[in-house]
């Protein structure tokens, strides 16, 4: 049997590390506990822990390596809080590496933990009430509002719902209470604002079976219709993307189904459904789309990728298309840039001037390293795009851009894109030749640092220049734990850090609309608020839907920042590799202002509501 003997840095007993187990000080860095001083080596010498992993099997360094990349509220959160060992969490991970699934139901059914357990913690965790559907009787015509098949599919039920200073709140009992996609389906479904509680999948199942509805009868042959005159495909293709450049959607979908074609557009970061087009028209409106994108109307089984340039009125505007093949047809997918109004100044943003001062003192820097951060669909290109045209705007430095897709053409600097086929080792060869060029700032755009060897090559770069990179990520103390988690040792990232700047979209309020409005105490704790937060919330605005709005209450996105300058204490805290939440006291102590709070003071000010609080997770 196979065995990894170690001398233990604490008792200098000699012990097996390989069937030692895991210790819970760090879930995502653990070490091995001697079993006969019950000491981890976490806080021995750098030179033991070298040592230690230059001579560990393989399938301990595997193991390691599959708890560093769990990081996730759930797993980690577990472990920190001894509800689980690390060895629980491995042998999860495993399962879930295999069979997918969640991970809170992989740990039930390993039985390391009751679904009671599980759903008290994530209430606990996650500011969410727990829900037992056996102690209250649903309401049918609530269900039914929704649809039984929709919540089985959604996994969530209706449990109360209740009107406030005019505005409906639907009380929803939610597997996963943190689905922004759930919450936002049923949102747009109901009308109303959604306050998510916790429960268990056992218990949605048990109390939505009474609802199932009954085998339905063989559907009757539909009677004859009468021939209408059919549009043309060049005019249902205009026709489609008129409307959806006249309403200022920044995506257009068309995804064709077994009954129809699939019309949907994004607006303001949300998604909308607008008229489905007839089966029977499909393949001339997939044609006449394809032509007028400059895509190859021959080619149906594989992918392709157009981009063109069109006009609507004054503006101009870059259309970057995808054409994927699917089951039913070829599916359109549609990027609408307008070209007169992407390039933005830090005022157009809404980058708070403190902020804009942090920026402009960090790109100053002849080297090191900026992070620019948002979740998907939260405006970070947008971003990006900003600082581009402020550093080409000053003519006085070398400027190079690698980006997997150039969106659009600034001044002033050299713009790389790796287009649609990029891989890592484009993206290592593309790096390695900025080492050789020596630009004096390098924007590295959506490049996935996920291997030793790329972070080392940046490293190189923040070394001899100033390097601005983009990471996906909800906070800028969780951007720094990603860069970290790639490969970037803790020290040479504390070394060269300047700033990071996150950044969070949220709807804004309709002017023309909006009224003051505002809510029970009870019904903002059930949003997760604490009673200082609901004490300082003396404003509450909600837009009424008017013409100006098109009825949804809302007109554009106001830009959220948190912008972290490191300060000596956080430097330190980075270097000895400290918590997430050890970080984030270190940045709260430094003067950064979290997404939180810039989110309930917009919410204080009239700019946006709790409704895209709630949604946005702060």
């Amino acid at each position: 049997m196979a065995e990894y003997l170690i001398q233990c840095w604490n008792c200098l007993g000699e012990y097996d590390a390989l069937s030692a187990v895991w210790c819970s000080c760090n879930p995502n860095r653990p070490t091995k506990v001697c079993p006969f001083c019950l000491q981890c080596f976490c806080s021995a010498p750098e030179a033991y822990h070298d040592k230690f992993w230059a001579g560990a099997p393989e399938a301990m360094i595997k193991d390691r390596e599959m708890l560093a990349k769990a990081r996730g509220p759930l797993g980690e959160a577990l472990v920190r809080s001894q509800v689980i060992t690390s060895d629980q969490l491995l042998q999860a991970l495993k399962r879930q590496k295999v069979t997918g699934g969640r991970l809170g139901e992989l740990l039930v059914e390993l039985g390391y933990v009751t679904s009671e357990t599980l759903g008290g913690f994530l209430s606990r965790q996650r500011s969410f009430q727990h829900a037992s559907l056996r102690d209250i009787p649903l309401d049918p015509m609530l269900v039914a509002s929704i649809g039984v098949e929709a919540c089985l599919q959604r996994m969530v039920v209706p449990v109360s719902r209740e009107t406030m200073a005019g505005k409906d709140l639907m009380a929803l009992a939610m597997v996963d209470p943190a689905d922004g996609g759930a919450i936002e389906f049923i949102q747009n479904m109901t009308g109303c604002q959604i306050l998510p509680m916790h429960t268990t999948r056992e218990e949605l199942e048990e109390a939505l079976r009474p609802f199932l509805p009954a085998p339905p009868p063989p559907a009757e042959d539909p009677a004859p219709q009468d021939k209408t005159i059919t549009p043309s495909g060049v005019e249902m293709a205009t026709d489609v993307l008129r409307k959806a450049l006249a309403r200022g959607a920044s995506d257009l979908y068309l995804e064709p189904k077994e009954e129809m074609v699939a019309v949907s557009l994004r607006i303001d970061g949300t998604l909308y459904r607008a008229k489905p087009v007839a089966r029977h028209l499909q393949e001339s409106l997939t044609f006449e789309m394809k032509k007028l994108l400059r895509l190859d109307t021959a080619i149906r089984d594989r992918p392709q990728e157009g981009r063109v340039v069109m006009r609507s009125g004054e503006h101009r505007f870059d259309v970057i298309a995808h054409c994927l093949p699917t089951r039913f047809g070829e599916s359109l997918s549609l990027k609408i840039i307008n070209r007169d109004t992407f390039l933005k100044s830090y005022e157009q943003l809404g980058l708070p001037s403190e902020d804009q001062l942090a920026l402009r003192a960090a790109l100053s820097a002849q080297r090191g390293l900026i992070l620019v951060s948002a979740p998907l669909f939260h405006g970070c290109t947008t971003t990006l795009y900003a600082i581009l045209n402020d550093l080409g705007l000053d003519g006085h430095r070398k400027i190079m851009s690698i980006e997997t897709q150039s969106v659009c053409p600034v001044p002033n600097v050299s713009q790389v894109s790796l287009g649609a086929d990029r891989d890592e080792e484009a993206a290592l060869t593309t790096l390695k030749a900025l080492g050789n060029i020596q630009p004096d700032v390098c924007i590295l755009a959506d490049l996935l640092l996920n291997s030793p060897v790329m972070a080392t090559q940046m490293l190189k770069l923040v070394s001899k220049m100033l390097v601005v990179a983009t990471v996906e990520a909800v906070s800028s103390v969780q951007a720094l734990l990603k860069v970290r988690d790639a490969g970037v040792p803790s020290s040479e990232l504390a070394e060269h850090l300047l700033l990071v700047l996150n950044q969070r979209l949220v709807r804004r309020i309709c002017p023309h609309c909006r009224q003051a409005t505002g809510l029970s105490d009870r019904a903002l704790r059930l949003m997760g608020l604490s009673e200082s937060e609901i004490a300082g919330l003396t404003s509450i605005s909600q837009g009424e839907g008017c013409q100006e709005c098109s009825g949804i209450g809302y007109k554009g996105r106001i830009s959220l920042f948190e912008t972290l300058s490191p300060s000596p204490g956080f430097r330190r805290a980075l270097a000895r590799e400290a918590t997430e939440k050890g970080l984030e006291r270190e940045a709260a102590k430094a003067g950064m202002t979290s997404m939180r709070s810039r989110a309930l003071q917009s919410i204080q000010e009239g700019l946006t509501t709790l409704e895209e609080f709630q949604k946005e997770h702060f």
